[in-house]
């Protein structure tokens, strides 16, 4: 028999906080930095690489309110186990399989803490675990949220859990169920994206990120002989295709070889079984393998260099060093893919450990050797029967809702029926008590016909999507000044930019609110202006709004006023004064005035920015061009004579 069980445990974790009260107005730089290829990429390769992308990640707000202080918390579990393995998930951190053990070992890269570090699409990403990441490419938008979680059982004895939730980018729903078999050494995972009839086409994406441990003598294998390697240049992604193993003198299969971060795609030929491990010493290591339809394998490392390690140590309080293996369902994640109105993808995948020694053979007899390895532990032919057979079952089983995830599901059920359409899904259950309190107003639109009013001062109602809701809340005959706010975020969503500015001028003009004019200050700074007297009467109304703050200093100098910035900061508390981004400000206002030994002093405290972004070189920067002042010599030059510290390095290319 194997069983489910919802438990509590013990977590040392820095407190994630609320999410930013505003809208995001900015193009997501994670998303959209520039990607470029050489000519050994074909048509075919890139023609999906473009496709898809968003230049906003609302409805959902980005999550940066956290800190590095750790805490001790009590979170609840699901876990599943037989006589041979058990596996854990966290419900609370996108399902996240936390723990995967198979005769007693380890087989993830399991952090000791749990960090938020800026990531992630809606910023906030811990590591660790293997992580689902659905619609968007990049780290989902709910990595670190709740999902529905249902616990299955079988009549055979089979265990399970299922976790889904509406994502309100793409209008889709993802649902994995995580199940095992009562004398199974694989723990499988059937993945299910639906894209509801009357959405349209909408671009997909699907990457299962694994973190497994890094050691000295790790090599991960995949049964491919080219892979398209994707390098981090500054403020961009390049492309290129080689022949496996080597680049640049580097055998990308052993990560602890590779000097810079690094994405290495394999090209897995059609009709191979696709798989990919990560075999230590003792030649053991996870492998994950799958359904054709999972035809992406994909190597991530940090690399050796100086930023590399400093972002291990930063993700992990410098307890853990992981590389991650990933699967997809494109070839890289640059790619999104085309889905159908009404379109059901699914697919399985299986995770376990691969015993198979490749010690001192080529890369070719490596992978001959793990592909007859795998096959070994479960045929292709018993694969494609389990995911027949008890996949099906699975799929179709009711359980116990342990953990409820949003309630946007529900009133998205609810516009739907009153729009003649089915339900998003027929098997994913999105119940009325899922529905806050906080979203109230947007049930009143659905079955009133009336949007209230709210309170100017307060945080706003949460975002909807524009798909559907926008037009219910044009339709208003009479207009209020929240109405007026959430119609110009939603023009804004779809792209529609004077639309959203007369909407939110529209709002200002009903009643003053800081919102409003936050936004019009932001679209003021897209334009070439600097919306520093918008951001200025937003503070007058809420001068204690921490975000439209750092963004009013942010304008401030990079509008080329750090002498109006070092003023205003002498009227911010000291608690802001002394958070880390006010404090990297400072030390760019130091700078630019002259005042280079306290620009020095703060960056050499050293200076620690909890939500540093992963590609963001803002410290480096500074530090360069700091030196390059103080001596008058030029940016190359500064940067040799003076190396960046490393507490101060979170580069990701070559250095």
């Amino acid at each position: 028999m194997s069983r489910v069980l919802y438990e509590r445990k013990g977590f040392a974790a820095a407190p994630l906080g609320e999410p930013t009260p505003l809208p995001d107005f900015a193009d997501v730089s994670y998303v959209h930095s520039t990607v470029s290829w050489d000519d050994t990429l074909s048509e075919e390769d890139v023609r999906h690489m473009r496709y898809g992308r968003i230049k906003t990640i609302l409805p959902y707000c980005m999550q940066s309110n956290y800190g590095r202080s750790l805490e001790s918390e009590s979170r609840g579990v699901v876990c599943l186990e037989n006589a041979r393995v058990r596996a854990e998930f966290l419900p609370w951190m996108g399902g996240r399989l936390w723990s995967l053990r198979v005769d007693g070992r380890e087989l993830l890269s399991v952090n000791p803490v749990i960090q938020p570090c800026n990531l992630a699409l809606r910023g906030a990403w811990c590591s660790g675990g293997v992580e689902w990441n659905m619609g968007v490419r990049g780290h989902s938008v709910f990595t670190c949220e709740p999902l529905f979680t249902e616990l299955l059982e079988l009549p055979d004895g089979t265990s399970g859990v299922r976790f889904y939730e509406y994502d309100r980018i793409r209008g889709s729903v993802f649902c994995l169920e995580g199940y095992l078999p009562p004398e199974s050494a694989l723990l499988f995972v059937q993945v299910r994206l639906v894209n509801p009839v009357g959405n349209g086409e909408t671009p997909m994406y699907w990457w299962s990120n694994i973190a497994v441990p890094e050691t000295q003598s790790t090599r991960v294998i995949a049964p491919a002989s080219t892979a398209i390697l994707s390098l981090y240049q500054a403020g961009q992604y390049q492309m290129l295709r080689r022949e496996l193993p080597e680049y640049e003198g580097m055998d990308v299969s052993r990560p602890t070889a590779i000097r810079r971060s690094l994405d290495v795609f394999y090209d897995i030929p059609a009709g191979q079984r696709p798989y990919i491990a990560a075999l230590d010493e003792e030649r053991r290591g996870l492998v994950q393998f799958s359904s054709a339809f999972q035809r992406g394998r994909k190597l991530f490392v940090w690399g050796m260099g100086a930023g590399g390690r400093h972002w291990q140590s930063f993700l992990s309080h410098g307890q853990a060093r992981y590389l991650e293996i990933q699967a997809g369902i494109a070839r890289t994640q640059q790619d999104h893919l085309p889905m159908p109105d009404g379109a059901e993808w699914t697919w399985l995948e299986a995770y376990g450990e691969l015993n198979c020694d490749v010690r001192g053979m080529d890369w070719a007899r490596a992978a001959q050797a793990c592909t007859q390895a795998v096959e070994a532990l479960l045929p292709a032919q018993a694969f494609a029967q389990e995911q027949a057979v008890r996949g099906r079952q699975i799929a179709q089983c009711r359980g116990e809702l342990a953990v409820l995830g949003s309630g946007w599901g529900c009133l998205e059920n609810e516009r739907r029926a009153a729009a003649g359409l089915p339900p998003l899904d027929k098997i994913c259950r999105f119940p009325a008590k899922s529905v806050r309190q906080d979203m109230s107003a947007w049930a009143d639109l659905l079955r009133q016909g009336a949007f209230p009013e709210a309170d100017p001062l307060s945080r706003p109602y949460p975002y909807a999507a524009w798909r559907g809701w926008l037009a219910l809340l044009e339709a208003l005959p009479e207009k209020n000044g929240a109405a007026w706010y959430h119609i110009g975020v939603m023009r804004h969503a779809k792209g529609d930019r004077d639309g959203a500015r007369a909407a939110l001028e529209s709002s200002v003009r009903a009643r003053p609110n800081p919102w409003a004019l936050r936004c019009l200050a932001r679209l003021e700074r897209q334009d070439g202006r600097d919306g520093l007297e918008r951001y200025r009467q937003a503070l007058a109304l809420r001068p204690d709004c921490w975000e439209i703050a750092l963004e009013y200093a942010r304008a401030l100098l990079e509008s080329g006023q750090p002498e109006a910035f070092l003023a205003y900061r002498e009227t911010l508390p000291d608690s802001w004064k002394n958070a880390p981004r006010f404090l990297y400000l400072e030390a760019d206002a130091r700078m630019e005035t002259g005042d280079y030994a306290r620009s020095r002093a703060i960056l050499l405290a050293p200076l620690v920015i909890p939500d540093m972004q992963e590609g963001e070189l803002s410290l480096s920067h500074l530090w360069q061009k700091l030196h390059s002042r103080e001596f008058g010599i030029p940016l190359e030059e500064a940067a040799a004579r003076f190396p960046l510290p490393y507490e101060l390095d979170y580069r990701m290319h070559a250095e």
